[in-house]
């Protein structure tokens, strides 16, 4: 309903006459004002078993951060024609004391929804919840979406936020709505309103008490409730009724495409009857029939003459399909323009060729082993695991594997192993019974340039009460003879019958292809069993710059530059160590010296130049490469002190000095100066804000007002947002070829919006899924820079290996360009007690592997494989990844101890066979095609460019000046 609005006087009017910084310059809204009733309303949750509930008949409606939202609409028939200037939603708050509404953001929607009758987050068959636009019957967008897909910058949507008045004494509050999205409404591109609490958790700390509010739950009256339902009051200044001008061209790009999608571009035509050209209607004639294309795939309109782009996806068109594509722009008055029309052909898709199936096969199965000295000698897969009493085996193993196996013949006393070149190929020996003196040699005599090593297994105690054990883990080199039981590590097990050994090689680049003969031999007392080795090295080479990065990510107190052991053990394991360098109070352990104006930078470059020009690894196997990624010391409080700054707020951009924003910005300048003048131009040099204001619970010294590291409220997003654009302004102008990355560490991308776009060049996802992978690929489609990879945890040492090398496989699938197990360094005490973050084990000689790092050097050279042979039949890498996913099984169970645990991505139905077999089919086809050696075969250089377009977001355009909302904070610094 729409009526005439009188002007009758309300607390809410009044109050909207106060002052602010954000707005009030253009308000009130130019011409007439009328007032709109909700005619529909429900609230949702994304919150486990709510995601399928619906609130379509209670009276009232809840909005708690990301948790719980609310949907409205007007009839907007009464409108059409008019030219809107600005609005107000008015609202009753129903807890005005305790959690009034303080920001309020709001969107278009992109899809149909139905208001239902349920309460409670009661089901109800076709009505609308978190999951599905009509329960069980339509999801949001594509297949799997939720809510968060059709709103706030997802979908082709847009939105705006702004602060409300306070409540007035009957609990009545106000806030702006932007007036592009209410024409959004108008013109059709629109099914409603999507309403967000902006601000989500709240803090305080007054006299020294830190208190953190997690989610409060702000509720306001429906439409259910009568006098207290909401409403909008509309500005409305004249007519519009002419339509936009006629799209004249479009192009199609189907190249590199899945088979029935496209990217269509066109440009955004005029409008001259004195709105704006809003966006399109669009449908398409295929088999006869005219079908609209989903809103959510339609672009609003940009600028006059600016380009748009709509990926044609999730429509089941047959590959090649030619369609009538029909485009109509609309205004926001609702003016709908001419047609353009045209036929377009969408992508062929593109099929991997036929991998050959493999043409060998593991060994037959075998109980009886060879024996030497009373030891059972058996040979098993690197990612095996071996209980050193009972001899279980994890993943458990059928009978006879360890005799027979696809890497050995007991009956013949062989391993057969392949390799390429730059590769590592391993297995494991395991010796079942007792010795007192054991010794073992790796040779291959005819290739001296080979250098075998060999480490044995210390164990740790897993589990706890009666389920205590020991496992292996910890890899230690071997220095001559051993017993068994093990004196190896800090653990004695005096029943153990059962001990592991891995042997490696490293396959140089010089070597010629071909089998080459290699030997182990095991003594025990005074007999011994000799094993042959057999070798087939591919004639191909992996590339020295990593395709995928395996981030050892480190945090710690200690610096890790003063002898680079660290950094050498993980280079050696085609891995990437990175340590931040700073703890919660933001100061860094080591960092150039900050004179205010410049850095000092000669005892910095000294330490770790090194690493940058790659002098610390000329002597391994990819020698002279550089580290792939590197933590600037930077934080929100380096070089710039930020208590000294700092005022209580939610919003970065009232919290800050001028000062605090120019200082920052001289100290980026500066570093991206350097680096470039340095020519380091191989690493991407990370600005990485990781703390959290909760910490200054228990650890009054933190330096985050916000929660950087996993940001959770709009006030997190927009907080990296404001030092990225910082960042941007300062780095970009002047960092030349040099990578300098503003890096995020995000587990709820879904409720991340558009906020970060052209902002982050990287992102690093927690608990990731298709969700998640689907929205950075629309980024990387419509916006061009999307770089993510995938943060979690290794594997638990009382779980299986092949977690680490899926991982990486599955990441890799999903256009990952890396992952991140987001602890690694060990302790004194991982040496006796399982620890699931212990990677690198600390020694007084220096660190050692875990068998879970070899685990990942694995999963990075299996993907090096999958790179390489996505280049060698020239196909991208979606391509490749649908021959993977139908060749071995890509599904994973995120595994977490607790909400904020960052997860653990497990593989229970793959096994350590078929990944053989899926190197060996890869690496025989990459064999036959002669591939030339290339030291990198992938470009990671996503840097943000200074074109890139930032989306056009954040406070209402026409807004009443209005206090926003701030923390209760006698005094942020600590004592």
């Amino acid at each position: 309903m729409i009526i005439n609005y009188t002007g009758e006087k309300n607390v809410t009017d009044a109050v909207c006459q106060a002052s602010q910084s954000n707005g009030g310059a253009n308000w009130p809204p130019a011409g007439n004002a009328v007032r709109c009733s909700i005619n529909r309303d429900t609230w949702i949750s994304s919150i486990n078993n709510e995601k399928d509930g619906s609130n379509g008949g209670a009276e009232r409606l809840k909005l708690k951060g990301q948790q719980e939202y609310t949907i409205i609409d007007i009839d907007p028939s009464p409108l059409m024609g008019k030219i809107v200037t600005g609005a107000l939603l008015h609202f009753r708050s129903a807890t005005p004391v305790k959690a009034p509404v303080s920001r309020l953001g709001v969107s278009t929607l992109a899809s149909k929804w139905i208001e239902g009758a349920s309460e409670n987050y009661k089901t109800e068959k076709g009505s609308s919840c978190f999951n599905y636009s009509e329960y069980n019957t339509d999801y949001w967008a594509y297949s799997g979406s939720s809510f968060m897909d059709v709103v706030f910058g997802r979908g082709n949507t847009i939105w705006k936020f702004a602060d409300c008045t306070s409540p007035d004494s009957n609990g009545w509050q106000a806030c702006a709505v932007d007036p592009d999205v209410i024409a959004a409404r108008l013109s059709g591109i629109s099914y409603g309103f999507g309403l967000y609490d902006e601000v989500g958790s709240t803090w305080s700390q007054n006299k020294g008490e830190f208190r953190f509010n997690f989610f409060p739950n702000r509720f306001i009256y429906s439409r259910e409730s009568g006098k207290s339902a909401p409403w909008m009051k509309i500005w409305i200044n004249g007519e519009d009724i002419v339509p936009p001008e006629e799209i004249t061209f479009i192009e199609v790009d189907i190249n590199d495409f899945p088979a029935g999608q496209a990217l269509v571009r066109w440009q955004t035509p005029e409008d001259h009857g004195g709105g704006k050209t809003m966006g399109f209607h669009i449908s398409y004639i295929a088999d006869g029939d005219e079908r609209h294309v989903p809103r959510y795939l339609i672009p609003v309109a940009g600028k006059p003459n600016e380009i748009v782009q709509m990926h044609i996806q999730d429509i089941p068109f047959k590959p090649g399909e030619i369609i009538d594509l029909i485009i109509k722009p609309v205004d926001s008055a609702g003016n709908v323009g001419k047609a353009f029309r045209k036929k377009i052909q969408l992508s062929q898709g593109q099929q991997m060729p036929e991998i050959e199936a493999s043409d060998i096969l593991p060994f037959s199965p075998n109980r009886v082993l060879p024996v030497a000295g009373g030891l059972k000698i058996s040979v098993v897969d690197l990612l095996d695991k071996i209980d050193p009493v009972r001899g279980e085996m994890i993943p458990s193993q059928y009978d006879g594997y360890k005799g027979g196996n696809h890497l050995y013949s007991a009956k013949e006393k062989l391993i057969r192993l392949h390799a390429a070149k730059n590769e590592t190929v391993h297995f494991q020996l395991n010796l079942e019974g007792r010795s007192s003196n054991v010794s073992i040699s790796y040779n291959f005599n005819n290739n001296p340039e080979f250098r075998p090593k060999i480490f044995q297994f210390a164990y740790v105690e897993t589990g706890k009460g009666k389920k205590t054990g020991f496992l292996p883990d910890p890899l230690v080199p071997l220095d001559g003879s051993f017993s068994i039981p093990s004196n190896t590590g800090n653990t004695r097990i005096s029943n153990q019958t059962n001990h592991s050994l891995i042997c490696e090689v490293y396959v140089p680049h010089e070597v010629m292809p071909g089998k080459k003969q290699g030997e182990l031999v095991i003594v025990s007392g005074h007999e011994k069993i000799k094993i042959s080795v057999d070798l087939t090295v591919w004639n191909f080479t992996l590339p020295d710059k990593l395709s995928f990065v395996p981030e050892m990510n480190a945090y710690g107190t200690r610096p890790l530059y003063n002898d680079l052991n660290y950094y050498r053990l993980a280079h050696e394991h085609r891995t990437c160590l990175n340590w931040l360098p700073y703890g919660w109070d933001g100061k860094p352990s080591f960092a150039p010296e900050w004179s205010g104006g410049d850095f000092i930078w000669e005892l910095w470059d000294k330490k770790v130049a090194p690493l940058l020009d790659g002098s610390a690894f000329a002597d391994m196997p990819r020698k002279g490469e550089p580290v792939d990624v590197f933590y600037l010391p930077l934080s929100e409080n380096w070089p710039v002190n930020i208590f000294d700054h700092y005022k209580p707020s939610y919003w970065a951009d009232e919290a800050f000095s001028d000062e605090y924003k120019k200082k920052l910005g001289r100290a980026f300048n500066k570093f991206a100066l350097h680096c470039n003048a340095k020519g380091w131009n191989s690493t991407a040099f990370q600005f990485y804000l990781n703390n959290k204001i909760y910490h200054r619970k228990n650890f009054p010294r933190s330096s985050a007002p916000w929660i950087f590291d996993e940001p959770v409220n709009t006030q997190d997003f927009w907080a990296l947002r404001w030092y990225g654009l910082i960042w941007r302004d300062a780095v970009v102008p002047v960092m030349g070829e040099t990578m300098m990355w503003y890096r995020a560490d995000v587990s709820y991308t879904q409720y991340g919006r558009d906020i970060l776009r052209g902002i982050t060049d990287i992102e690093y996802i927690g608990n990731n899924n298709y969700q998640k992978t689907r929205m950075k690929d629309d980024e990387r489609v419509l916006w061009g820079i999307s770089g993510f990879s995938e943060y979690g945890t290794s594997n638990m040492i009382d779980a299986s290996n092949i977690q680490s090398v899926m991982w990486c496989i599955s990441a890799w699938s999903r256009g990952a360009k890396g992952v991140l197990p987001w602890q690694t360094l060990g302790s004194r005490d991982s040496w006796k007690t399982a620890e699931q973050t212990a990677l690198f084990y600390p020694s007084n000689q220096g660190p050692v592997p875990s068998v879970r790092l070899k685990a990942f050097s694995r999963g990075q050279q299996d993907v090096e494989y999958l790179a390489l042979l996505s280049r060698a039949i020239e196909l991208p890498r979606y391509a490749v990844a649908g021959w993977l996913a139908n060749t071995i099984d890509l599904t994973e169970v995120v595994e977490k101890q607790h909400e904020g645990d960052a997860g653990t991505a497990m593989f229970n139905k793959v096994t350590p066979v078929e990944l053989w077999e899926l190197r060996y089919r890869t690496g025989k086809m990459l064999s036959g095609k002669n591939l030339p050696y290339k030291k990198s075969i992938s470009e990671r250089n996503n840097k943000i460019s200074k074109d890139t377009a930032l989306p056009e977001i954040g406070y209402v355009t026409v807004a009443p000046t209005v206090e926003s909302h701030k923390p209760s904070c006698d005094n942020f610094k600590h004592n």
